[in-house]
């Protein structure tokens, strides 16, 4: 998808040891949802980028993009089953609005947090952080 809308694909990957604890179908859909997201509200020529590091015990990865962004008075809505940032978001994006309520579900079924910094117009960062000690 970002090949097709010619969008800057970075990474940034800090990671001694890559091995966590955690259910790897999950975290793949953890990463999938928030990977497709971001490509998805990211304009042609877009940039997207994903940073991971472990630390202090903590898997932390952050997906930012240079896409739509969301309002403020959306952001507490957009982790709620069912919701997108507005009906017209519905209509112009196709989704069900389910996928970061699955997200953060997932998340905090590994003890985990998500957390979302976003304006409109200016694009939108999110932020998991998960246990990563292996016990």
């Amino acid at each position: 998808m970002a090949e097709k809308k010619c969008i800057d694909f970075g990474t940034s990957l800090d990671i001694n040891d890559p091995e966590i604890s955690i259910d790897r179908k999950k975290f793949r859909d953890i990463m999938n949802n928030l990977l497709s997201n971001a490509v998805k509200f990211t304009p042609e020529y877009g940039k997207v980028n994903v940073e991971a590091v472990r630390n202090n015990g903590k898997l932390k990865i952050s997906v930012s993009d240079t896409g739509i962004g969301i309002s403020k008075d959306d952001l507490q809505e957009i982790f709620k089953p069912f919701k997108q940032a507005d009906s017209f978001l519905n209509r112009k994006y196709e989704g069900t609005g389910l996928g970061l309520a699955i997200t953060k579900h997932y998340v905090e079924m590994h003890g985990g947090i998500i957390a979302v910094e976003s304006s409109q117009g200016a694009g939108s960062t999110f932020r998991i952080m998960i246990p990563a000690d292996i016990e």
